[in-house]
């Protein structure tokens, strides 16, 4: 028993490893790979990112590549269709005090945006600054834009 599982442990690495070893090919023939110069750290799910110029793909329907010089991640997004297209790319992010969780990619001219539900450690730094702030009454969320690039061809 203890053999098959260690044989399906292995075999899923290495399904995950094939897939994440794959470039944004479908992203960057589909003209969807944009480029971020952000300005803070940030984080995605669980992982921290710091300030940099970061390259953003879609791999298949469900993940975002987001590469920078010095770090990397991935994280689960969902697509959503706008009435209209967007007039100008951006990555959003919803902050926190001194954090930043990436929640949305929107590409100009596309009516499509990719966004991703709260995290575990955004809900916990909400409510960390509610607690801080207990007098403040309701707070919306502050969201905060970057400006994307397309990269040069």
């Amino acid at each position: 028993m203890r053999t098959l599982i260690h044989k399906d442990r292995i075999a899923l690495i290495v399904a995950f490893a094939a897939i994440l070893s794959q470039p944004g090919v479908k992203a960057q023939s589909v003209g969807t790979t944009v480029i971020a110069d952000i300005p803070f750290a940030f984080q995605i799910d669980s992982q921290h990112l710091p300030p940099g110029k970061y390259r953003i793909e879609t791999e298949g329907s469900d993940l975002l590549w987001i590469k920078g010089d010095s770090a990397s991640g991935v994280m689960m997004v969902m697509k959503d269709h706008q009435n209209t297209p967007a007039s100008k790319g951006a990555v959003v992010f919803h902050h926190y005090g001194d954090q930043y969780f990436l929640r949305e990619v929107r590409t100009e001219g596309s009516d499509g945006v990719l966004w991703s539900t709260e995290t575990k450690a955004e809900r916990r730094a909400k409510l960390e600054l509610e607690a801080a702030n207990p007098n403040s009454g309701p707070r919306e969320d502050s969201k905060v834009e970057v400006a994307l690039n397309t990269p040069p061809r």
